[in-house]
């Protein structure tokens, strides 16, 4: 076994620090905020398209699970590695799958070991363990199993539901449905909590831990808590619309969901989101971490939202392994 040695509290200037994905969304605002600490940052990336928000600033190094000893010189000399890789849902034909995403996570913590990485920071999801039996949940499980028995040093994280910055598919996409159609329906009766949180509250929480060498697993929430008809009708305020948000069976929700993903050509939603979300699995009884608050950041970017549907499926392309 190859232990990961505890060293320094403390970021120090010029240090390496890698991240999975800072080109995608929470792993851009890691690296932002590493950035801004002086921190030298590294990405490990399969994703091709995506621009750099960084202006080249930080090394782009490609994650190549099929390749270890490569992986473990891309981790080399590294004191943290952020890892907020996943992925949402199977998908054979773009090669995403739950259970290879777990055996890739395996493989990446043995390379961060194998190079001396000092501290796994690994961004999971809240409350897997209570979620819908759907292989996405499992996975997450699966990894923090990795972690919880392993030697490592790490922290593992759990936020809710984020929103912030640009590139906020959920939000934007909440948005055009609203600017779409006249009524908003809800699954059930929409009461179930949610407690988003901003993503710069995630990064900054990621940071501090990256500081730290006690192993932890926390939830990483916001300081407001809502109904989901309330944030829904907050989202619908803030875009200076008036919607009828309507409750209604889950299945309904879902089939119409599942036919406009047909038009759109992407998932939508999930019938194991939905009841993810009734299960009350996107709040928290942790003391939050956040402080960013979604009512006010919403009433001031709102409106920006929802001009076009961003399809999450099209917009993800990587490279291929071999």
């Amino acid at each position: 076994m190859v232990y990961l040695i505890p060293s320094h509290s403390l970021v120090v200037s010029g240090e390496l620090h890698v991240v999975t994905g800072a080109f995608g969304y929470s792993g851009r605002w890691i690296a932002h905020h590493l950035l801004e600490k002086g921190v030298r940052v590294r990405t490990l990336t399969n994703a091709v398209g995506r621009d750099d928000p960084f202006d080249g600033r930080v090394e782009v190094h490609t994650l190549d699970f099929e390749d270890f000893d490569t992986l473990v010189d891309s981790l080399r000399g590294a004191a943290v590695l952020y890892n907020t890789y996943w992925v949402r849902y199977n998908h054979p034909r773009r090669n995403f799958d739950h259970g290879i995403a777990v055996e890739n996570s395996r493989i990446l913590f043995a390379a961060a070991a194998e190079a001396g990485v000092e501290r796994i920071v690994h961004f999971s999801v809240a409350h897997p363990e209570k979620a819908p039996d759907w292989t996405y949940f499992r996975g997450k499980v699966a990894v923090e199993k990795i972690l919880n028995e392993s030697d490592y040093s790490f922290a593992i994280l759990r936020p809710t539901v984020l929103f912030g910055g640009e590139r906020n598919v959920l939000i934007n996409n909440i948005a055009w449905m609203l600017r779409k159609f006249p009524v908003f329906g809800v699954f059930g009766m929409g009461n179930y909590p949610i407690q988003p949180v901003h993503v710069k509250d995630i990064a900054r929480v990621a940071v501090e831990q990256g500081q730290l060498r006690e192993n932890v697993t926390i939830d990483v929430t916001g300081p407001e808590t809502f109904r989901y008809k309330e944030y829904i009708g907050l989202m619908a305020k803030s875009m200076g619309l008036r919607r009828i948000i309507l409750p209604m069976p889950s299945l309904a929700g879902w089939m119409f969901g599942k036919f406009l993903g047909l038009f759109l050509q992407d998932l939508v939603i999930t019938r194991a989101e939905i009841r993810g979300l009734k299960r009350g699995l996107m709040a928290s009884d942790q003391e939050p971490l956040g402080e960013l608050k979604f009512s006010e950041w919403i009433a001031e970017h709102g409106n920006k939202f929802g001009k076009r549907y961003q399809n999450d499926l099209k917009e993800r392309k990587y490279r291929q392994t071999k």
